[in-house]
């Protein structure tokens, strides 16, 4: 091996472990604001079209355009959701001050008085009778079933503190990191485009089709979303419970929600009817969100409104919206697709440099 070669190897092997190391490095720092950042992405490729129409009316003001672009946005997310919880938090204390009248007529101002209604205490009888347990023993499991659930309540409403913390604060980053995206998004996106190895033409297609693609799950899984709410305030309707249009509202946002979904609202208005000696009402609800609030939209709905893009072919949808959620949760409607599609264009164009095929666009 000639000098030359030497240090041409000694500078590959150099460049390498220190990619290696950098890259580790930045991915430890940036690993608690990734579900941010990919949100923030998703956010800047949705809203293409309103930035291209500002940036061409405010060339010579990109900041400015970008500030308002982000502005609207956040103002677009925070209205809707200000007004769900504003009314959510009005049944919520018209709920609570139903129950706290009911229990003052009943005269129940503890555990012990709950335990001395006549129904309750039949049921318990009934329980304790079945299971051959002492009343002493059986008061001793009830005082100890009490105490736990007391703790689990609190931890619950604990890590419910959190939660609303870490959203509000994801929230914030998403917004910081949208003006950037939306400022000097196009620059970054060019500088990671060029480092693929295709020509000119390979990379524009592979950015056009991730655009598409990013965009057309952001439409249909909205459009899911409004459908499965309408879908499931008319089920409440016709069951005939209150507030038909709050619980639509409800089930539209946890629709997008990767693990309960919509069922987190019909399926307590299902058992609250049947406890109401409502049976038909209860077992309509239940069909009725199972069927057509939850299968249908979730399984055939979805897929459908995604696949509106032709960038997306049926059996990508399908394993990437699946098995997207599966490993990353809500962000996996978006990560699954577009991963899956890009593994099949980068797989063209490793073909094409074989020389074997000509590149192929994003299925």
């Amino acid at each position: 091996m000639d000098r030359a070669d030497g240090s041409r190897a000694y500078t590959v092997i150099f460049l390498v472990l220190a990619a290696l190391g950098i890259g580790y490095v930045c991915v430890r720092v940036l690993t608690p604001f990734l579900a941010a950042i990919a949100w923030a992405i998703i956010l800047a490729v949705a809203f293409q079209g309103p930035w291209t129409y500002l940036e061409r009316r405010m060339s010579d003001r990109r900041g400015l355009a970008a500030g308002l672009l982000t502005l609207a946005i956040a103002l677009l997310v925070l209205l809707p959701a200000g007004l769900f919880v504003g009314v959510l938090a009005s049944q919520t204390i018209d709920v609570a001050n139903r129950v706290s009248r009911k229990l003052s007529d009943l005269h129940v101002t503890s555990f012990s008085d709950v335990v001395a209604l006549p129904k309750v205490a039949d049921a318990l009888d009934g329980i304790r009778s079945r299971a051959g347990i002492s009343k002493p023993d059986f008061e001793k499991l009830a005082a100890g079933f009490v105490a736990k659930a007391s703790a689990a309540a609190a931890r619950v409403s604990g890590k419910l503190m959190l939660g609303v913390f870490d959203a509000v604060l994801t929230f914030v980053l998403v917004i910081f990191l949208l003006f950037f995206l939306l400022k000097d998004g196009r620059a970054m996106a060019g500088a990671v485009f060029d480092l693929l190895p295709t020509d000119t033409t390979g990379r524009r297609r592979l950015s056009g089709s991730l655009q598409a693609m990013l965009a057309a799950i952001f439409r249909g899984s909205l459009l899911c979303a409004v459908v499965q709410g309408a879908s499931g305030a008319l089920g409440w309707w016709i069951a005939g419970l209150p507030s038909p249009a709050l619980a639509g509202v409800a089930m539209g946002v946890l629709s997008l929600l990767p693990v309960g979904g919509t069922a987190i609202v019909w399926l307590p208005g299902a058992l609250y009817l049947w406890s109401a000696d409502r049976p038909r009402a209860a077992v309509f609800l239940f069909a009725w969100g199972l069927v057509v609030t939850s299968f249908l939209a979730d399984n055939i709905l979805r897929p459908v409104l995604i696949r509106r893009s032709e960038e997306l072919s049926t059996l990508v949808v399908f394993l990437g919206v699946f098995g997207g959620i599966a490993a990353f949760g809500l962000l996996g409607i978006f990560i699954g697709p577009v991963a899956l599609a890009l593994a099949v264009t980068l797989v063209g164009v490793i073909r094409q440099a074989a020389g074997t095929e000509a590149p192929a666009a994003a299925p």
